[in-house]
This record gives C-alpha cells, sequence and structure tokens, in this order.
C-alpha cells in the first residue's frame, strides 16, 4: 500500500497508546478519569476514528484500484493472460501501446472455444492509451502449453498428449484442407504474393463409450474391500483403452469417431532402409511444415521393442540395451516422446502433432455406477428369470461421452514400419 496508508497506521496506533496510558494511569490509582483527563480520551477517540476511516477509505481505493487494473490487464492480455503488452523497447507510460488479447484461430483460450470465434481487437485510443494497430489486424502470439511433456518422464496414455475442452454433445469446427505458404520479400508497390489456406466446416457429436460389469455378489463385495478398488481400476482402463482404439482407429461411421488413421488429408511415410531411418523421415515430414513441437511417436508395443532391440554389427543396442538410459526409460525417440498402446496397429506407427492437430471435446469423462435394478430372463435357469436386487448382486456400469476433433491432418504422419 502507498505511504500515506502507513502514515494513517502509525498515527491510529499513538493515538491509540497515549488514551491507553490515560486510562491504565487511572485504573492504576483505582479513581474515575478527571474532567480532563476525560476530554483527552473523547478527543483521542474521535480522532481515532477519523483515522480509522481514512484507513478503510484508503483500503477500498486501493481494492478498487487493483481490480480495475486487473480487469484491464485481462481485457489487454485475454483468456489466460496477465498485465500489459507493449511494443519491444518501449515503455508502457510512454508511447507504448496496449492490445487486447482475444485469440489466434488456432491459438485457443482455457474454456477451449473453436477455431475462428475470436481474434483479438485493438485498443481505441484514449484514456491515455494509443491503439498500435490498423483496423482490421490480427497481431498473433506463440501459444504455451501449460502442461508441457517433461524430460524424462515416459507418456503413459494417449490422452496426456491431447488437449481436452469440455462443453455439449454437438459440436462444429474448421478443419484446414489445404496450407500453401507464399510469404515472400516484396519490393515497394508490389504486389504481395498469395497465400492459400483452406477449411472445410465439420459438424459432429461426441459418442458414448461404456462397458458393465457381470452381476457380483453383494456379500463378495462386503468381505473383500479391495475388489470394489479393483472393478474400477479395470473398469476405467477398460474405457480408456476403448478410447485410445477410437482415437487412432476410428472410422467415423454409428457410433464411432473418426480417428487419426482415417481422416483425410494425413501425410504417409513409406518403410526405408530401416526402422529408425524411417521414424526419423518422418520426423522431417513435420519439421518442414513447422509443425514439430510438441509431436509424439504413437507405436505398439511389439514395435517398440523392436526399436529398443536394434543393434549395430558389434551387437551393441542403440538405444542402450539392458541397462536403460534415461532416454530410452523415458521411451523417446529421435529427441520426441513415444507413447506405446495395443490400440495402435502392429507394423504401423503415428507420428502426430496432438496439441495443434487434435482436440477432445468431453461432456462426461470417465464415471462408474452400479444398480442392482437389472433384470435376467435366464438368471435361475432357461426361463427362470429375477432381477439383480432379488439375488442380492450388483453391476457397475462405467461410461464416458468424448468426441474427437482433427484440425489439421497434415500434423499427422502415417509411418510404415513393415519391410518392403
Amino acid at each position: 500500500m502507498p505511504s500515506s496508508v502507513t502514515k494513517l497506521k502509525g498515527d491510529l496506533a499513538q493515538i491509540l497508546a497515549e488514551a491507553r496510558t490515560i486510562l491504565d494511569r487511572a485504573d492504576a490509582e483505582n479513581r474515575p478519569l478527571t474532567d480532563a483527563e476525560a476530554a483527552s480520551v473523547k478527543a483521542k477517540t474521535d480522532q481515532g476514528n477519523a483515522l480509522q476511516q481514512q484507513l478503510k477509505d484508503a483500503a477500498s481505493q486501493h481494492i478498487e484500484t487493483r481490480q480495475a487494473l486487473s480487469a484491464l490487464g485481462d481485457s489487454i492480455a485475454g483468456p489466460g493472460g496477465k498485465g500489459f503488452s507493449t511494443l519491444p523497447g518501449r515503455s508502457p507510460a510512454g508511447a507504448g501501446a496496449l492490445t487486447k488479447a482475444g485469440q489466434h484461430p488456432r491459438v485457443k483460450a482455457a474454456g477451449g472455444s473453436d477455431w475462428g470465434t475470436t481474434v483479438r481487437d485493438a485498443v481505441s485510443e484514449g484514456d491515455g492509451y494509443k491503439g498500435i494497430l490498423a483496423t482490421g489486424s490480427v497481431p498473433l502470439t506463440v501459444p504455451l502449453d501449460p502442461e508441457p511433456v517433461r524430460q524424462g518422464v515416459p507418456v503413459l496414455a494417449l490422452r496426456q498428449l491431447i488437449p481436452t475442452e469440455v462443453g455439449p454433445s454437438r459440436f462444429s469446427y474448421l478443419r484446414q484442407t489445404v496450407r500453401t505458404n507464399n510469404a515472400a520479400p516484396v519490393a515497394r508497390g508490389a504486389k504481395k504474393p498469395e497465400s492459400v489456406y483452406t477449411f472445410e466446416r465439420v459438424d459432429d457429436r461426441t459418442r458414448t463409450i461404456a462397458h458393465l460389469s457381470e452381476p457380483i455378489a453383494r456379500q463378495d463385495l462386503r468381505d473383500a474391500p479391495s475388489l470394489e478398488r479393483v472393478l474400477d481400476l479395470e473398469m476405467r482402463l477398460g474405457t480408456e483403452l476403448a478410447l485410445e482404439a477410437q482415437i487412432i482407429n476410428g472410422n467415423g461411421s454409428g457410433e464411432n469417431v473418426t480417428g487419426i488413421a482415417n481422416v483425410s488429408g494425413s501425410q504417409a511415410q513409406e518403410w526405408d532402409t530401416n526402422l529408425l531411418t524411417t521414424a526419423r523421415k518422418a520426423k522431417t515430414k513435420l519439421e518442414v511444415l513447422s509443425f514439430l513441437d510438441g509431436a509424439a511417436y504413437v507405436m505398439h508395443p511389439s514395435d517398440w521393442e523392436t526399436v529398443e532391440l536394434l543393434a549395430d554389427n558389434e551387437a551393441a543396442y542403440y538405444l542402450g540395451g539392458p541397462v536403460q538410459t534415461v532416454e530410452v526409460a523415458a521411451r523417446r525417440l529421435w529427441g520426441l516422446p513415444v507413447v506405446t498402446t495395443t490400440a495402435q496397429t502392429a507394423g504401423t506407427a503415428h507420428l502426430v502433432n496432438f496439441p495443434l492437430a487434435t482436440e477432445l471435446r468431453i461432456v462426461e469423462d470417465v464415471t462408474l455406477d452400479w444398480s442392482e435394478n437389472v433384470y435376467d430372463a435366464n438368471a435361475l435357469g432357461t426361463g427362470q428369470g429375477a432381477s439383480d436386487f432379488q439375488r442380492n448382486m450388483i453391476r457397475f456400469r462405467c461410461e464416458m461421452d468424448a468426441g474427437l476433433k482433427i484440425f489439421q491432418p497434415s500434423a499427422i504422419v502415417e509411418i510404415d514400419l513393415t519391410a518392403a
């Protein structure tokens, strides 16, 4: 707080101390206050009340100022941002300018809005601030992944790499189908080259991924408390594995999402010399498009085993062999994370910039419920029906409601790991 507030606090403390001294002296002498002492205490009390009100006013003004600055900073920095943005080399107090940050069409806010929903607006001239952007300009920022993949830590599940947003079941977004960059130096007065960025609208919906357990005796759940925990883990794992299978292999028909292996517009890397060379050439395909940052390989466990067992002519393992190095233990190939999953077809791998290319729409994340209300027409034998309640049985249901967006198919490379 400003120094004036500090001074007010000091004055108030001093006045209270002086009044307390007068009262304590009278108490020590076991007598009432004299007229002069009472008048002095009254005067000091009035002074104290006045100072207390000044402190309240100052504190209120301080809070309001901070809130106003915070609100201004939020409007300037946009969703997830803070503070002022100025031109390099300019002082915020000088002729530097402020911009209200919305977002680049692919740089989504924390809420995960779709492409093209918001763009930056220039702050209009006034209140001492001058906008630096001409009408219609859209300043760009470099997106920062708030949850980067850490070095030395393996990626255990595909969902760790995919941005997630919560929203309704039906959604629409724009998928890029053409990306031709023609930016080049231009002489003054000459015609600027034209780049081509073509998008198509995709209307989609989420799908329910679910499964049930068999009937389980209530007594078993009572007598073995760990059974419920095991069921919870198993059923959640099964749901997550089914989601991974959809993310990779979903064909888009019926209740299947369109997965990365079946979206049109992705790239392909054919077998070349050996597995390591093939995987490295796939990396180049993303690198030349500036799509590499955030990419990861997806492999079947048997293919990753092949990678770890690769050896040179002297039987020395390329990746460290049985004595695992940090790089191998973290499952990284050519410097990029590797996710192993049985959802990936053996003999085929994918290299994907998941943060750029994909996003999960979650309506309901994985949940586990139970019920006794299921009726089985043959529970007690053919034609002899009974409900789970009648038999003291319980069934568990695990499900989630999710959909997949694929914004940038060209940030996906399908790799053929099978020698020709």
